[in-house]
């Protein structure tokens, strides 16, 4: 039986997507955010705004800072990856064995270090986890209670870390969700198969100028990935793939992943860029300290690089952009990335 009530972990573009999204389905929301200001305005008004593909405006039941006071067993983390351990520690004191947690998206292996962030703080009896390819939305926050959602995504990706829990999770997942998820059957799926760090990071540090230039504005998508850029990530892409393949698994191109999510056509990566109308009215970060790096490189191409080096796959195109990030923003990202040895690794899958 699918779950009438939720319990939206973060704030953010997705967080508060999704919240509003399930309210407007009748799913009762709970919402949390670490930081106070960025949830004030529904604190005071229980309300979020949602124009685009979904619209109206949802009643959100509880809105608090405190997890205490709003946590469910049915849990929808909507954070960036860099959080997801803190989040582990966060609900280690509530997590129990009739819990799910899905983590939206995971990442490269989020499942795994969410799980082992748990075990260290000792809990022993475990809730079912999940992650998700990628996000199911493609949506801004607008204001401190507007989100628009531009696109509900097809086919997106899921896997339970103990693969044969997954049938379980898609039961309880509200309706208005469960269409758009694939069910896969690994976490090593749902890792590999992650296109944000393809479509994230080489953009971002190609454009550093223009995104740090004051007062100038850009589309990220569909003015930040010319045909070269582009180029560019389908070289990323296939090294991807070779990774992979040498574990074992077959996943879908970048260019496939958009033509099955999007509907779109277009021969090169750039044409289905290009033909996403759903991109069109993304809007580039105004800053470089942005989740598309902070986010997607050390939890995206560190984890991917650091696989292919203990596989012998050459990756020297995703070593290329982890290089020009830590130096640009002094920040050594292999260093703090997932970096799980492959024996760990498999012993989890």
């Amino acid at each position: 039986m699918n779950t009438k009530k939720v319990f939206v972990c973060g704030c953010g573009h997705q967080g508060m997507s999704m919240a509003a999204h399930l309210a407007l389905n009748n799913v009762q929301v709970s919402l949390w955010n670490r930081t106070e200001s960025n949830i004030k305005e529904i604190m005071n008004t229980h309300e979020i705004h949602c124009s685009g593909v979904v619209e109206g405006t949802a009643h959100i039941d509880q809105v608090s800072t405190n997890i205490a006071d709003v946590i469910s067993d049915f849990v929808m983390i909507s954070t960036p990856s860099s959080a997801h351990a803190d989040l582990a520690r966060l609900l280690a004191p509530y997590v129990h064995k009739d819990m799910t947690i899905i983590l939206n998206p995971g990442r490269t292996f989020g499942a795994i270090e969410f799980a082992e962030a748990l075990k260290e703080c000792g809990v022993t009896e475990f809730p079912l986890i999940a992650e998700t390819q990628t996000i199911v939305y493609t949506c801004r926050r607008n204001g401190p209670n507007e989100a628009s959602i531009f696109a509900l995504k097809n086919d997106v990706k899921i896997a339970a870390l103990h693969g044969a829990n997954i049938d379980r999770i898609m039961e309880q997942m509200p309706d208005c969700l469960r269409p758009h998820y694939t069910p896969v059957s690994s976490v090593a799926y749902t890792s590999l198969a992650n296109v944000g760090m393809i479509l994230h990071c080489a953009p971002v540090m190609m454009n550093i100028g223009w995104i740090e230039a004051e007062d100038i504005g850009f589309k990220y998508y569909h003015q930040g990935i010319s045909r070269s850029v582009a180029n560019y990530l389908e070289k990323l892409d296939k090294e991807r793939l070779a990774v992979a393949a040498a574990l074992g698994f077959q996943i879908e191109s970048t260019a496939d992943w958009l033509r099955n999510t999007y509907g779109v056509t277009g021969e090169t990566l750039y044409d289905c860029i290009q033909n996403n109308t759903s991109y069109e009215e993304i809007d580039a970060p105004a800053e470089i300290r942005y989740r598309y790096i902070m986010e997607d490189v050390p939890n995206g191409l560190v984890p991917m690089e650091h696989i292919g080096l203990e596989l012998g796959v050459p990756t020297p195109n995703i070593t290329t952009i982890i290089n020009l990030a830590s130096s640009a923003l002094d920040i050594n990202f292999r260093a703090i990335g997932r970096t799980f040895s492959l024996e760990f690794l498999r012993d989890c899958l």
